[in-house]
């Protein structure tokens, strides 16, 4: 297994739970939340950056086409105001489990994927897709800690994990871009957590309590990783005005604080050129047809 190239420290933001990264291309700006914390981040190309308070704690943030923000705060998702509130929502996802929400990507088409949580071991949560107009799929039920999502370059297979059962799933979509077939691609022993998945079709699998970022090869093969020195390693997505650097979130909270001495900058933000690109992120809006 090949180990990546150097990490770098690239802001040192120490969150409890920074998680949910992704870029904004309209802006070039990559985005990421402090879930614990209530804290949106926002990083420039020209490396300044700032945090927003949040009036309520968000575990994703996406841009939209018409350039504002939508965010999911416990099962309400909606439009992120200036003022840090999640108003004017457009859905709300159901009860089951937990009560609340985790990662969220959109697809190719435009639409959220968010998942939610059951941690009472009934695998009660589920995979919900999203669409402009606040309608509501669920794409996939038994879930117990919905996690990282991504798409193959085709745009034709789903990654999905599944924090609790260590598992990232492929769903074979249809052609609405819904799953037709799902199978078990990966399994894994530390905690898999966020993902992104690059132009050559890798996906990259944020290890909890792994200490890193592995790729699986789209046959579900491990080929390369990088260790973080991040204390528990959350998300990671592609960013840059070339798409080559991935960033990673990490995470502090109850940290044992051994690791946290040999980590000192755990839950801040980190990067690494893995000599592959990323394929960008689909903004949340319906994609006008031509």
């Amino acid at each position: 297994m090949e180990i990546a190239a150097q990490i770098d420290l690239v802001v040192d933001c120490r969150c409890l739970l920074g998680e949910g990264v992704t870029w904004d291309d309209a802006t070039q700006t990559l985005l990421w939340v402090d879930i614990e914390n209530s804290q949106l981040f926002r990083l420039r190309t020209d490396g300044t950056h700032d945090v927003q308070s949040l009036a309520q704690s968000a575990s994703v943030v996406v841009p939209t086409r018409d350039g504002r923000l939508l965010a999911v705060s416990g099962l309400g998702v909606g439009v992120l105001g200036d003022d840090g509130k999640v108003g004017d929502l457009i859905a709300s996802l159901p009860a089951d489990g937990d009560g609340h929400a985790n990662d969220g990507r959109c697809d190719p088409q435009g639409r959220l994927w968010i998942g939610t949580v059951d941690r009472s071991g009934k695998n009660a949560a589920g995979l919900f897709c999203v669409d402009s107009e606040g309608a509501i799929v669920k794409v996939r039920d038994g879930r117990a800690l919905s996690n990282g999502i991504d798409w193959s370059p085709d745009g034709s297979k789903c990654y999905h994990v599944d924090s609790l059962l260590r598992t990232v799933e492929e769903m074979t979509l249809n052609s609405d871009g819904l799953p037709e077939e799902v199978r078990t691609l990966a399994s894994f022993d530390a905690i898999p957590d966020g993902m992104s998945v690059d132009r050559d079709g890798g996906i990259w699998i944020a290890l909890w309590d792994g200490g890193g970022v592995v790729r699986l090869t789209p046959d579900g093969k491990i080929d390369r990783r990088i260790d973080v020195p991040g204390g528990w390693i959350t998300s990671c997505a592609f960013g840059g005005p070339d798409l080559r650097t991935l960033y990673i979130t990490s995470a502090r909270t109850d940290l044992d604080p051994e690791i946290a001495k040999i980590c000192p900058s755990a839950g801040s933000l980190f990067a690494c050129d893995v000599g592959v690109s990323g394929r960008g992120y689909t903004p949340f809006g319906k994609i006008p047809t031509i």
